[in-house]
């Protein structure tokens, strides 16, 4: 007997710096479960492994801006996050963290074997650094001109708008995000990995994987196109793992360099978990395993060029087979932004309707290779007249009318016509043809290929008409058929499939290998019949979006504000000169501001985010020509600006020192 096909599934560690939105689940997760749920079907040896990413800048910066110690902050969204997938239904074998002990030993057991292979050296090297925070700005901490595209506001590790890797020394027009001053250059030591050395042989690799899709293979080859440099892979940082080498004190290791190791931490955790502790070695070890890595496509030069060159140098463990990239998902015309709230976030959409409703529709979109768009009313429209009117009324209709007039059990089919032996033809075809899609990572067809089965259900049911003519065949031949939408469900929407399951009155979810076969014989007495879904009313599409997307219509309701009415604006530079907690609200300050001649009483919403001692001697930009108001009882004469950032406030502040009421013109 030959061995079973064996597969290890990772997704994207996702950082645990704030909640998943919708582009994040059908970029790594709802894909990745899809194909692993069908393996299960086929009785493949595979699992699903992923886990938070709780190191590098992102975390930092967030606990530095939510004035958090960093263990708090992972430990607040890990536990969101893994709340998230659970709703969603990602069927994960093991989800970990990278904050375990575990993954800590493996990460730096891995650099040393690097190390050991001479493919990391120490250099000294410039870094921006700056002088008001006192400390080194890597990656997160810095933003500037993409140095590539001349794109603005970019951060120092990826330019979002042309895609390039950067380091933070490579900006143009930098600042510090923590403080908008301007840093300057120091010297401070790396290790760097000899990344250029394995040009040559990735792209031998890359170009030998022609399974790829072609955003992973392509990009991957114009990188390497252009030639690898070598890379630093330590970090001025304190929160991280830390660099196991004498003389390396207060360095850890770059967040992209211990990040993917988490795959193998993890299915270390589920081996250990199994009371099997070496078993991950057959997933990582032994080259019959296929490794298929789920990712979206800002995540494509670590995991197709960085994170194989690193096993490549290590020399123990198989690289991976498929890396499954999918593009972006847009938000009703619009690239979907935290900071002006124009975003589903998933915990939110999923409070509000079935995860098979979201599984659904972000497949009938899925952004395989291209850009797509995400709009309510089109999530109201499939659900209501594809989901529901094509797949939910087949087989409410099929088991309502076997359970009315043949008291609930499946009658003995007759003698077969031309009409029957097409429909049952269907059903092999369908579970060829999605069962091949998925193989091909090709999810969108694969769902259409299984919608397709209950559309054509549907025909042959109402061609038939069961409720005229003689009705055992054709009852006979539509309960099949749900039998078998309820095998093809599964991968796509479990919830929907263990529900038509229970009407089927199957005690066992059937393999796919039964999935074209007659699951239901004659006799066999069916269970509770129910409605599968219920409709989305447009009330509760409104109500959803004036809610969620409120944020976004105030912010562009702002920005149609005319120019001579932002010339009326007097803002003034002003120096915060005291700062005191507003005696009636936990979240505001009451801030005396210079403004040259005048002290005046401002109250900000900013205690979350600025301690005290951060503010004074801060200049700030003032909106001075307000009617004086109170704000929870205390006077306020005017208003600070802040920019948002990340749905964070970052105040504004004048390039350079100046004198206290100065225009801003």
């Amino acid at each position: 007997m030959s061995e079973r096909e064996r597969i290890l599934v990772t997704s994207a560690l996702p950082y645990a710096n704030g909640p998943l939105h919708i582009g994040h689940a059908i970029g790594a997760y709802i894909p990745a479960d899809i194909y692993t749920r069908y393996h299960r079907l086929k009785n493949t040896d595979i699992i699903y492994i992923s886990g938070t990413d709780e190191h590098g800048t992102p975390i930092a910066v967030t606990a530095d801006n939510e004035n958090l110690p960093p263990q708090q902050v992972v430990d607040k969204y890990h536990k969101q996050i893994k709340e998230t997938f659970r709703k969603l239904e990602i069927s994960f074998d093991n989800f970990s963290r990278t904050t375990k002990k575990t993954h800590h030993q493996l990460s730096q057991e891995i650099f040393l074997t690097i190390k050991e292979k001479n493919q990391l050296y120490k250099k000294t090297v410039q870094r921006p650094y700056c002088p008001n925070c006192k400390r080194f700005l890597p990656d997160r901490y810095v933003k500037g001109t993409c140095p590539h595209c001349d794109a603005v506001d970019q951060r120092g590790d990826q330019c979002e708008a042309c895609g390039k890797q950067l380091e933070p020394h490579e900006l143009k027009q930098s600042y510090c995000t923590l403080c908008r001053g301007e840093p300057e250059m120091r010297e401070t030591e790396h290790w760097f990995f000899k990344l250029s050395q394995y040009n040559k042989k990735l792209k031998t690799w890359i170009t030998s994987n022609k399974h790829w899709p072609d955003n992973a293979r392509n990009f991957s080859l114009g990188w390497l196109k252009e030639g690898l440099e070598d890379r630093a892979i330590t970090r001025d940082l304190s929160w991280g793992i830390p660099v196991p080498v004498k003389g390396s004190e207060g360095k850890v290791l770059y967040v992209w360099f211990d990040a993917p190791i988490g795959y193998i931490s993890s299915t270390i955790e589920w081996a250990i978990k199994q009371k099997k502790p070496d078993l991950w070695k057959k997933y990582w070890k032994q080259k019959e395993t296929k490794i298929v890595h789920f990712i979206g496509k800002d995540n494509i030069p670590f995991h197709a060029i960085i994170w194989p060159a690193m096993l490549m140098a290590e020399g123990s463990y198989n690289l991976p087979w498929q890396i499954s990239s999918n593009e972006y998902l847009n938000l009703e015309g619009k690239k979907m932004s935290t900071s002006r709230g124009w975003v589903i976030w998933l915990h939110e959409i999923l409070d509000k309707w079935p995860a098979d409703y979201l599984r659904y529709y972000l497949l009938c979109i899925n952004p395989a290779k291209h850009d797509t768009d995400f709009s309510l009313k089109e999530f109201q429209h499939h659900i209501n007249h594809e989901l529901i009117s094509t797949l939910g009324n087949f087989i409410h209709r099929t088991l309502t009318f076997i359970k009315q007039n043949n008291k609930g059990i499946i009658p003995e089919p007759g003698e077969m016509g031309e009409i029957d032996e097409q429909a049952v033809e269907e059903i092999g075809k369908a579970v060829k043809e999605t069962g091949e899609n998925i193989e091909e990572f090709r999810f969108n067809q694969a769902l259409q290929s299984m919608m397709h089965l209950a559309h054509k259900g549907n025909e042959y049911f109402q061609h038939k008409e069961p409720w005229k003519n003689k009705n055992n065949t054709t009852l006979y031949v539509c309960s099949n058929i749900v039998g078998t939408l309820s095998v093809l469900m599964e991968p796509f929407m479990p919830h929907s499939a263990e529900e038509t399951r229970k009407m089927l009155g199957l005690t066992k979810k059937p393999g796919w290998d039964k999935a074209g076969e007659p699951l239901l014989k004659g006799g066999h007495r069916l269970g509770e019949i129910k409605p599968l879904y219920p409709k989305i009313e447009d009330e509760e599409i409104n109500a959803f979006r004036s809610n969620k997307l409120k944020k976004e219509q105030e912010a562009d309701e702002m920005s149609n504000i005319s120019f001579e009415k932002f010339k009326e604006m007097d803002l003034r530079i002003g120096e915060i000169v005291d700062v005191k907690d507003h005696p009636n609200a936990d979240k505001l300050y009451l801030l005396k501001v210079d403004l040259g001649g005048s002290v005046r009483q401002l109250v900000a919403g900013i205690r979350e985010y600025y301690p005290p001692e951060s503010l004074v001697g801060k200049q700030v930009v003032v909106l001075t020509n307000l009617e004086p108001a109170k704000i929870r009882g205390e006077k306020s004469e005017g208003m600070i600006l802040a920019a948002d950032e990340d749905g964070k406030p970052m105040l504004l502040q004048p390039d350079k020192e100046t004198v206290p009421g100065a225009r801003v013109r």
